[in-house]
């Protein structure tokens, strides 16, 4: 029991660090999908995942140590089916008759390896009913590939860290996983009468798509930002390869920028960022916005990215440790201070004010509107 109770401790350190990894990932899956967040989605999405952790630290921990694990001599593999039903008969000192033998029985190898592994895969069947909608069939298929899959990772070593198997591959816990997963499933049934129906969410989450919120708007920014970062580096690297100095690279920035962001919302008032998560630039009535609001936009939500770079670019015509080039020094790093600072006050009002207007789209007279249609 100890060591299930440690797996599951593992399990729970290492869960904040894979909820950060797929969070916006699930961000940006809900604004595109439904063009707001379902916190119940949200709950059996990240309930779901930390399941998925739990059971794989149960199939893999403890590790034990490469040269203790190069010394076994234990067999790799099990291709016998029902194997568990003969070391039942043949280990298990449970007799019908002896009424002391029966708590025992239960306690025994050969009963609660067989019953863990059927219960291991009990809640992988909930979830594919419950959440993903998933049928009986693809349920008991995905019950098996999942099972194959931890099997798998235990036959190979850990994909190769240990020089042979320290746990059994064994086709008893494939037939005993997939029997769970179809179990979970059947006992979808009692509980789906309690949980919220699709409708029912999706019905709540009509108006709520309406609304832009600070997280989906911060998702828009982060799909930009890293199209950004994405053709600028190609560029970059392109011109490193056609022999372009270096310090080229601030103007670099500075033109993919106007080309990925500007551009698009000139044109279409949408970069791929808003286009994803349904959004659209317009002025404060709702109108499209301005050429004029639009750059003026731009240069506000830029603005320490735009200033930073034409000064560090301009940095590179004075001799290193210069005056002129310390006092560039200076005002940038005063300049990013005090620009940290009203954004981040400027950012916690707007996420605990949903009314709140951000300090760029006050200088330029527009805001966001949601385009999402169902």
């Amino acid at each position: 029991m100890f060591v299930y109770t440690y797996d599951i401790k593992m399990a729970v350190i290492a869960f904040p660090f894979v909820a950060l990894l797929i969070t916006f990932p699930v961000l940006l899956w809900h604004y595109h999908r439904f063009g707001a967040i379902s916190r119940w989605s949200i709950l059996m999405l990240y309930s779901f995942v930390f399941y998925l952790m739990c059971a794989y630290f149960l199939i893999i921990l403890p590790l034990p140590s490469i040269a203790s694990v190069a010394k076994l001599t234990t067999p790799r593999y099990n291709l016998h089916p029902l194997l568990f039903i003969r070391e039942f008969l043949q280990y298990n000192p449970f007799q019908l008759t002896n009424i002391h033998t029966w708590l025992p029985a239960i306690k025994a190898p050969t009963v609660i390896q067989p019953v863990f592994n059927i219960f291991l895969t009990v809640p992988f069947g909930f979830y594919l009913r419950t959440h993903f909608k998933r049928s009986w069939w693809q349920t008991i298929l995905m019950s098996f590939c999942l099972s194959l899959f931890f099997e798998l990772t235990q036959l190979s070593g850990l994909y190769g860290i240990y020089p042979r198997p320290y746990r059994l591959f064994d086709v008893d816990d494939l037939l005993m996983n997939t029997i769970g997963g179809f179990l979970g499933f059947g006992l979808a049934r009692v509980a789906i009468p309690f949980l919220p129906t699709s409708e029912h969410v999706m019905e709540r989450l009509k108006p709520r798509a309406e609304k832009v919120s600070t997280f989906r708007h911060a998702t828009a920014f982060v799909v930009d930002w890293l199209e950004i970062s994405v053709v600028s580096g190609v560029v970059s690297l392109v011109l490193g390869i056609l022999g372009v100095p270096k310090a080229a690279d601030e103007l670099v920035l500075l033109a993919v920028m106007a080309l990925v962001v500007l551009l698009p919302e000139l044109v279409t008032r949408k970069t791929l960022g808003l286009r994803v998560v349904h959004l659209q630039l317009a002025d404060r009535s709702g109108d499209a916005a301005s050429k004029q609001q639009v750059i003026g936009r731009f240069l506000g939500g830029y603005s320490l990215i735009i200033v930073w770079n034409v000064m560090a670019f301009m940095n590179q015509f004075f001799k290193s440790g210069s005056l002129t080039s310390q006092w560039i020094g200076i005002g940038l790093f005063g300049f990013s201070l005090l620009f940290f600072l009203v954004i981040g006050v400027d950012l916690m009002i707007d996420v605990f004010r949903p009314s709140h207007e951000l300090l760029f789209e006050k200088f330029s007279r527009t805001k966001l509107t949601s385009t999402y249609v169902k």
